[in-house]
């Protein structure tokens, strides 16, 4: 299992969400394994405009929805009609959205505050490792899907021809945006600018 840096972690954090994209990019296409499932792990209650975006680059884009996703929602050990409810709850919403998780574990990632001889969540923290445990275990891939290099690029050739008596053959290649590039644009609403920026880094992977 990897554990990779939240690409919110982008825009004002430590690195730039472009580069952070790429390094995760190319943590995948170096697993010689292959990859066999996706853990989008996010906080509740609410979900962030980010998250969407997060998704669909991802799971759309670059696993081009070849590998299982499952969907892990922390900081729900306040909720007053327990964890699970906070799916029944938000389900519709993620539906609207387009994000159709192949599993959901509603989790706690923290013991709490000590009390008496424990602490105040130890029944749901516990509850949440075999949650989880059980949810990987039902939708991971058991042979591996190994990411490709994406068609990042189109490369168009102009072929031109100088006036005179021997007209000279000119040809210039012009790179312009790849499919990949598109996608990254209509879906993950980047600008043309941003994904034509990334798509270079990632060019050269």
């Amino acid at each position: 299992m990897y554990d990779t840096a939240g690409l919110d972690e982008g825009q004002g954090g430590t690195v730039a969400r472009q580069d952070a994209i790429v390094q995760l990019y190319t943590l995948l296409r170096r697993l010689d394994t292959g990859v066999s499932l996706l853990v989008f792990c996010m906080r509740g209650p609410r979900i962030k405009e980010s998250c969407l975006k997060n998704w669909r680059l991802f799971w759309e884009v670059i696993c081009q929805r070849r590998v299982p996703i499952i969907l892990a929602v922390t900081g729900l050990e306040n909720e007053e009609e327990g964890m699970d409810n906070w799916w029944t709850q938000n389900e519709e919403h993620f539906m609207k959205c387009e994000m159709y998780p192949n599993g959901v574990a509603c989790l706690t990632a923290t013991r709490g505050r000590r009390s008496g001889g424990g602490y105040n969540f130890d029944e749901e923290y516990e509850r949440s490792q075999e949650k989880l445990r059980q949810a990987i275990s039902r939708v991971y891939l058991r042979t591996a899907w190994q990411v490709p290099a994406l068609e990042w690029f189109k490369m168009t050739v102009e072929i031109s021809f100088t006036s005179g008596k021997r007209p000279e053959e000119i040809r210039k290649s012009r790179e312009v945006l790849g499919s990949a590039t598109e996608e990254l644009v209509r879906r993950c609403e980047m600008t043309a600018e941003e994904a034509n920026k990334l798509a270079r880094k990632l060019n050269g992977i």
